[in-house]
């Protein structure tokens, strides 16, 4: 027995000696785990500051996003509005096209009617020139100015008697139509009073009949009872019965009155209102009639220097909205750039997080394992020393107790090193993959980069040739505008002209030419402008084709790299499985 005890001792000793080996090892890890924890705790509260931070990226994000498409909006809004403009400069030209065959046919008349000689049809054509065979005279056109004074003044006292005819009509005719109205709204309001009073006067017969049932009712009831008083009654029934009767008869003459008195006034609403109808359409018609002839007047005259002036303030606002647009350009792809720096940062913290969780949920679980193990080992022992003080004189039973202590140490020492050396070749299996996928971020990183930089390059290069065509069409358009200056001096220098005789004469030949040779300048200078527009808008197109195709880029390299995490993190998984 005493041997037994000893061996029983020595087990004892050998399991609590490796009970304090366990506790060595659970106090390092506890002491590992607390000395990560802060680390942890900075990681989670960068991780949760880095989600504010994207959270405002992408809010700027999407309001880059929306000013760019209002950017969009408002330049097609003025390219609409450019090619209205040449729209209706094309009708300008058409109207001053057939108002120089007007001329020249006036022209024409007045020489016959000078002359007595009746022009060909190719001296009424708008395109014969009068300076091409015969040069006008002095006297010819000095006339001809007294001709177009003449018919000046002619033409503005007959806008101003048209106007003020009209205005005198018009004025005529709503004063008419105000005391129509007037007059019909007090025979409305009359017919309102006779209704009301017609309606006074029914309900007080209609109360009266109704007192009057009341009273035939009762005298009625009353006949049954009262039979001394009969021939009184009676005679009281009859007049009662009369006044009923004639009552009836006024209410329906009152009826009938009403019905007519409604009817009139129906009639009269719709008349009413049939007239105010025809009056508004009336001078609808008129206002529209003197705007159109107002507006035909001043169109002629205003519309050349409009157009002028919003083709120069839209050329402007395209220059603007331009500037603006590379602006946000290059804002856009700063902020795309800081958005995937923060996104990369965030997945290694991520990977880094979702490995550290691995190896806690592990040591937890080996911990909570240990701590079962040496709870059962500890009652054990605890039954084995109350069995051994209680029944020392049992044998069996002690021996069963060393087998099973014996088979419970052999199988936890072996359960222990095949933990340890699973775990070993897992640590390091994890390690070399932990640096391949380093070494594949890395890669993956510079890839990135190298693409772009290469999207960068090639939107610099994009916008060094915008700004090139841009140079090149604010040249065109000073030319164009030196070209139209010229046009102005000219003109200028043909109206301080007509009081000279024989310079007028030699010089109209050589500024017609001069005129003739500008406007072939003005319509080449036109045509390079145009050319300007479409290659400028085409540089435009070719910007956003780029940055599209940098985007698309861009996604297809993050889909990669989360196919990739993901993959890794299945790997990870399956090794800890």
């Amino acid at each position: 027995n005493c041997s037994e005890c000893r061996q029983l001792k020595s087990a004892l000793v050998l399991e609590l000696t490796g009970k304090e080996r366990f506790r060595f090892g659970y106090e390092q890890l506890s002491s590992m785990i607390k000395e990560a924890a802060p680390i942890l705790r900075r990681q989670k509260q960068d991780y949760e500051a880095s989600f504010e931070v994207i959270a405002k990226l992408t809010s700027e994000l999407n309001e880059a996003r929306k000013e760019l498409s209002e950017l969009h909006q408002l330049s097609g809004e003025s390219i609409e509005n450019y090619r209205y403009i040449q729209r209706e400069n094309q009708f300008l030209i058409n109207d001053n096209k057939s108002l120089a065959t007007k001329i020249q046919v006036l022209l024409a008349e007045i020489e016959e009617l000078r002359t007595g000689k009746r022009p060909s049809e190719r001296e009424t054509s708008p395109e014969y020139d009068l300076n091409q065979e015969v040069p006008l005279t002095f006297r010819n056109v000095v006339e001809l100015q007294h001709v177009n004074q003449k018919l000046d003044k002619l033409v503005r006292e007959m806008r101003a008697q048209h106007n003020n005819d009209d205005e005198d009509l018009n004025r005529t005719r709503f004063d008419e139509l105000k005391k129509e109205h007037q007059q019909q709204q007090e025979k409305l309001k009359e017919t309102k009073n006779q209704l009301d009073s017609l309606e006074t006067q029914m309900t007080s017969l209609i109360q009266e009949r109704d007192f009057l049932r009341l009273l035939v009712s009762r005298s009625s009831s009353s006949q049954s009872t009262s039979s001394t008083n009969q021939s009184v009654d009676i005679h009281q029934i009859e007049n009662l019965r009369d006044q009923v009767n004639r009552l009836q008869e006024k209410i329906d003459i009152l009826t009938k009155k009403n019905t007519q008195l409604t009817n009139e006034k129906d009639d009269l609403i719709r008349t009413s209102n049939e007239k105010i109808r025809t009056i508004q359409y009336e001078l609808l018609t008129a206002r529209t009639e003197i705007e159109q002839t107002n507006d035909k007047l001043n169109l002629i005259n205003d519309e050349q220097a409009t157009n002028r002036l919003t083709i120069a303030s839209l050329r402007t606002e395209i220059n603007g909205w331009q500037e603006r647009h590379t602006m946000l350009l290059q804002i856009r792809n700063k902020q795309e750039q800081q958005y995937f720096n923060i996104l990369s940062e965030l997945r290694q913290l991520k990977d880094e997080k979702a490995s550290l969780e691995c190896r806690l949920n592990a040591l937890e679980n080996e911990r909570k394992f240990d701590s079962i193990k040496y709870e059962q080992i500890e009652n054990e022992c605890m039954l084995l020393k109350s069995e051994i003080v209680k029944n020392e004189q049992i044998q069996p039973v002690i021996e069963k107790l060393q087998n099973l202590a014996e088979f419970t140490k052999e199988k936890t020492k072996a359960m222990f090193e095949a933990k340890l050396n699973d775990l070993t070749t897992q640590n390091n299996e994890l390690c070399q993959r932990i640096e391949e996928n380093e070494r594949e971020k890395e890669l993956m990183d510079r890839t990135y980069q190298s693409r772009l930089e290469e999207i960068t390059q090639n939107l610099q290069q994009e916008k060094l040739n915008h700004t090139e065509t841009r140079t090149k069409f604010i040249t065109e358009k000073e030319k164009a505008e030196q070209l139209q200056r010229q046009l102005n001096e000219i003109e200028t220098k043909l109206n301080s002209n007509t009081n000279q005789k024989t310079d007028y004469e030699q010089q109209l030949g050589d500024y017609e030419k001069e005129l003739k040779m500008l406007r072939v300048k003005l319509d080449a200078a036109n045509n390079e402008l145009e050319l300007k527009q479409t290659l400028i808008q085409s540089g435009i197109d070719n910007a956003n084709q780029s940055d599209i195709n940098g985007q698309k880029a861009i996604d297809e390299l993050e889909k990669e790299f989360t196919q990739k995490s993901y993959d890794y993190e299945n790997e990870i998984e399956r090794f800890k499985q």
